[in-house]
């Protein structure tokens, strides 16, 4: 088994970037979800309600990011400074814990609500900053919805697509690392799992959601499948499962697609 895709997500719910390569940061991956968008009362804002928030690409700078939008040119985005970081945090809820963030500048909260036509702002993620209410089974690393790896396999998107009217690609899922070479489904019953120098441990299968109806080019919803699939053979209890969160217990300072995949007891 190898490592044959990794992902991320480096604005939250907005369309991820494949590479090849990726560091490593206190467990997570350093460029993913460092920055969220939040709506006119402050929620964060996500595909499941905004399925047009996937036609925004990003681009990984340097020091940032460049955001396209179809419409307007593009907006670069750099990591908030080390004075800025130590300002008084203000904190966005992401469903059950709430994370530490700040806003930004005013020129790019116009550029997004203009991009997506609704008032929206930006704002980034502090990861010196302690979130609030954070339940056991998650992880504090970054603004991602549970854990900083969700992993998915190649053999256990082709056994579903069999079952699919039309394929469904990969990017539909968002995971962040995806395996080649197992059986299909054999990710149910890993523990633990070798990526490279990194041993991730399970914490709860992915329940899935509309976003996977969600075509991450368009942002449009052309069918009811996988979830019409899903829910005939992979339901726990009243939700649909495909992929699982994983935390880091050690890790190397990069992860390379190519990597050995080995589950560990």
């Amino acid at each position: 088994m190898n490592l044959s895709g990794l992902y991320v997500y480096p604005v939250k719910s907005l369309r991820g970037i494949s590479t090849s390569r990726a560091r490593i940061e206190n467990g997570r991956l350093a460029a993913d979800r460092n920055w969220v968008l939040v709506d006119a009362h402050g929620q964060f804002m996500h595909q499941r309600d905004y399925p047009h928030m996937a036609r925004l690409g990003v681009e990984l700078l340097p020091d940032g990011i460049r955001v396209h939008a179809d419409h307007l040119p593009s907006l670069e985005v750099s990591y908030p400074p080390s004075a800025a970081r130590s300002r008084d945090p203000t904190y966005v809820k992401l469903w059950r814990r709430s994370a530490p963030v700040i806003t930004l500048d005013k020129d790019i909260d116009r550029w997004f609500s203009e991009a997506l036509a609704l008032p929206c702002r930006l704002l980034a993620f502090l990861p010196d900053v302690p979130a609030l209410n954070v339940p056991d089974y998650e992880l504090h690393s970054s603004l991602q919805d549970a854990t900083p790896f969700h992993l998915t396999t190649e053999e256990s998107l082709a056994d579903l697509n069999e079952r699919t009217e039309v394929p469904i690609p990969m990017e539909r899922f968002r995971p962040n690392v995806v395996v080649r070479g197992a059986a299909p489904y054999a990710e149910d019953h890993w523990k633990r799992v070798r990526i490279g120098g990194m041993i991730l441990r399970h914490i709860k299968p992915c329940t899935r959601c509309a976003i996977t109806m969600t075509d991450q080019q368009t942002g449009t919803r052309p069918s009811k499948d996988p979830l019409r699939a899903l829910s005939q053979y992979r339901r726990l209890g009243n939700e649909v499962v495909f992929g699982h969160y994983l935390v880091a217990e050690t890790w190397s300072p990069w992860l390379s697609v190519g990597d050995p995949v080995s589950p560990e007891p």
